[in-house]
């Protein structure tokens, strides 16, 4: 990514340092504009056009500050705008042995427009940042702008220029390649790339030129990185660059303090003196961000501070090199520190990092309602995957964790399978029976009776409050207590720390009751309160999401809304995976709330289809009087709606549908009349009257027709 200063003089008037940088003799110097900037040999270069439009839009200011560590392409871009200026300009290095000729003869020369390109500026000295002060303050006003090019903070007065809005700085993140850039550098360096493997490595870049160039280069090297995934910041090339370029010029303390700190990726001043008993750690960390080091300070006041990721990888590697049990040992203080603290995800991370299983669930305990049911779902998926599946089963916390999580995703086989270990002490037995109750695999009853002495168990501890108090309230809405289920569904739609599904459909049951109790605008506000939660946490697209906005639907529908309950149907449908299976309970309350709400939308063949699905369900719940309840109201609607759809004499009576519905069960018409509570002759009165009005001779024949006006849809509930 370097190249070397334009020249600027005429023929052999130049030579070039050690570093690459063209040295000017000031004897010769003349201020003309050149043709060209010569590239060096083998270096691939980026047109960096975006920046040069916003340096050539500032001609006044009087200084612009280039200021990042090696490998930002600061050179580079220098390089390129003198050579795109239509001013002249002088080229100086501060390793320059004769950069004081240079600053001489440019205060020497007549007063005009000029661009003075100082790179590695950082490293003038005394007499050279003398001329450079001299220079700002006697020629500045006569068009002279002043460009630096700095891997740390030069030693001159900037401070009162940037209060007059006369700096113009760029640091690391705005010379950073962008997409196309780092695409673009990929493309020259490494044809055969993919698009792909390109993109992905520009993202591990972060913009970092040098890094995305020693990426190209590795993948080139017959011995070379395969995948992008094999390419980190400990290959040999940019660990050596990383060496040379950013860590050789660190003192032994300060090199101590980065290697031994890396592992932990974000920092700070006090978990860096916690972690190695120092006291100094903050000002350190401040200076090597302000630096030639690829660190980002995070808040202004600048005390947390992050790694770029491939300097971490590469300074980690360096550290397992030399002392291989510090890793852990680091992550198991910084656990410790953040735990002290109360800030209980650093400590889950670090936890993890150091592979403490029993550790990690012993601080996420009281946590777990939220991440399992919360925005940070996939930050606990993270910690279970990055654990393991075997110390995850076998670490209680960490297994009920797990199992509510896979419920919420719609997997509640999975889960059974998680909450069948042997838990050794109360709290984890009761986050068991919590599961338990979610699945609700043994009725409403056991359901409740789980629920409630879990939340007992628990004691005030707000998410799993919360939960016990939603499963609770379920069970009791279901087996006809509704007085009880409003009690404690309002403490599950109590937000703190429950998660912002379970308050979701803490407020859809909720909801449920109001519509029982013919309250549709009281339903609405609730429903929309869920669904508006679960929306702002971004948990909204969950499976375990679709029977708050099945509810929503509902209650819009009964509203009259139906414009509303139509778009949030669809949504219900769509969050709810084809391989996703939710409990019995969920799946009886989904397809109950989208059937009524396709009958108001005058959708009987839909609605059919949906209570199909429901009375499945509710045969797992056999205890659940309430669900038995409203599958035959819906029905009787359905029913009712269904037959219109037989018009003039032959419209089939209630009675009549009945009938019709089970005849494509296996059932015979005396096991039909059984289960309808009337003889046998009646049902095949009923069912002759129904082959007539429908032009039919035989049973089948009546299915099919039923099926084609949409009175049946084929499968028995």
């Amino acid at each position: 990514m370097r190249v070397r200063a334009p020249l600027r003089a005429g023929a052999g008037a130049g030579t070039v340092d050690r570093r690459g940088h063209l040295v000017i003799d000031a004897t010769h110097l003349s201020l003309r504009r050149p043709a060209q900037a010569p590239i060096r040999a083998g270096t691939r270069t980026v047109p960096r056009a975006r920046l040069l439009r916003r340096l050539a839009a500032v001609p006044e200011a009087t200084v612009v500050l280039l200021r990042a560590p090696a490998g930002y392409g600061k050179t580079t871009l220098l390089a390129q705008w003198a050579e795109a200026d239509a001013r002249p300009c002088t080229w100086a290095s501060a390793l320059d042995r004769r950069l004081l000729d240079t600053l001489d003869a440019t205060l020497a020369a007549p007063r005009r427009p000029l661009l003075l390109v100082l790179d590695d500026a950082h490293l003038l000295r005394d007499e050279a940042v003398a001329r450079v002060r001299e220079l700002l303050a006697t020629r500045s006003g006569a068009g002279v702008q002043l460009a630096l090019g700095v891997r740390a903070a030069p030693a001159l007065p900037l401070a009162r220029l940037r209060a007059e809005d006369r700096v113009l700085e760029l640091r690391a993140r705005q010379l950073a390649l962008d997409p196309y850039e780092s695409a673009l550098l990929l493309a020259r360096a490494c044809p055969g790339l993919s698009t792909a493997d390109a993109a992905a490595l520009a993202a591990l870049a972060e913009g970092w030129a040098a890094a995305l160039a020693l990426a190209a280069r590795a993948f080139a090297e017959p011995d070379g990185p395969r995948t992008v995934d094999a390419f980190s910041g400990a290959d040999r090339l940019l660990a050596a660059y990383v060496r040379e370029q950013l860590l050789a010029e660190l003192d032994p303390a300060t090199r101590e303090l980065l290697l031994r700190s890396a592992p932990l990726g974000t920092l700070s001043g006090a978990l860096c003196d916690a972690l190695l008993a120092r006291s100094d750690s903050g000002v350190v960390l401040r200076e090597l961000a302000d630096g030639n080091m690829p660190i980002e300070a995070l808040d202004r006041a600048e005390r947390r501070f992050r790694l770029h990721p491939l300097l971490a990888e590469a300074l980690v590697a360096d550290l397992r090199r030399r002392d291989g049990a510090w890793e852990p040992e680091a992550h198991r203080r910084a656990s410790a520190w953040h735990a002290r603290r109360g800030e209980i995800a650093p400590a889950v991370d670090h936890a993890v990092a150091a592979g403490h299983a029993q550790r990690a669930g012993a601080l996420l305990w009281d946590a777990i309602p939220a991440y399992a049911f919360g925005a940070e779902a996939e930050r606990l998926d993270g910690w279970l995957r990055t654990l393991g599946s075997a110390p995850v089963a076998t670490t209680p916390p960490l297994a009920v964790a797990a199992a509510l999580r896979r419920i919420a995703q719609g997997q509640p086989g999975e889960a059974s399978r998680l909450a069948a270990i042997d838990p050794p002490d109360a709290p984890a037995a009761s986050g068991l029976a919590l599961v338990r109750a979610a699945l609700a695999r043994d009725g409403v009853a056991q359901m409740r009776a789980d629920a409630e002495a879990a939340r007992t168990a628990l004691g005030n501890r707000p998410g799993w409050r919360a939960l016990a108090s939603l499963l609770a309230g379920t069970a009791a809405q279901l087996a006809g207590d509704a007085a009880a289920a409003h009690e404690q569904l309002e403490q599950g739609a109590w937000p703190a720390g429950s998660g912002p599904l379970v308050e979701a459909l803490s407020l859809a049951q909720l909801a449920l009751l109001a519509l029982d109790g013919d309250q549709p605008e009281h339903a609405c506000a609730l429903a929309v309160r869920a669904v508006r939660g679960m929306e702002q946490a971004h948990v909204a697209h969950q499976p375990l999401a679709a029977p708050a906005h099945a509810v929503a639907a509902f209650a819009d529908a009964q509203a009259g809304a139906l414009v509303a309950s139509r778009t949030r149907l669809t949504r219900s449908q769509a969050v709810l995976r084809a391989d996703a299976e939710l409990p019995p309970w969920c799946e009886a309350e989904l397809r109950f709330a989208r059937a009524r709400a396709l009958l108001r939308l005058s959708d009987a063949a839909g609605a059919r289809a949906e209570l199909a699905q429901m009375s499945r369900a509710a045969r797992r719940l056999p205890d659940a009087p309430v669900l038995r309840r409203w599958i035959e109201d819906a029905w009787a609607r359905a029913d009712a709606f269904a037959a219109s759809a037989v018009e003039g004499p032959a419209r089939l009576t209630l009675a009549e549908l009945r009938v019709l519905r089970l005849l494509p069960s296996h059932f015979s018409l005396r096991e039909i009349a059984a289960r309808l509570h009337v003889s046998a002759n009646t049902v095949k009165t009923q069912a002759h009257a129904v082959y007539r009005k429908l032009d039919v001779s035989s049973r089948s024949e009546a299915v099919a027709r039923a099926r084609e006006i949409g009175l049946v849809d084929g499968a028995y509930r």
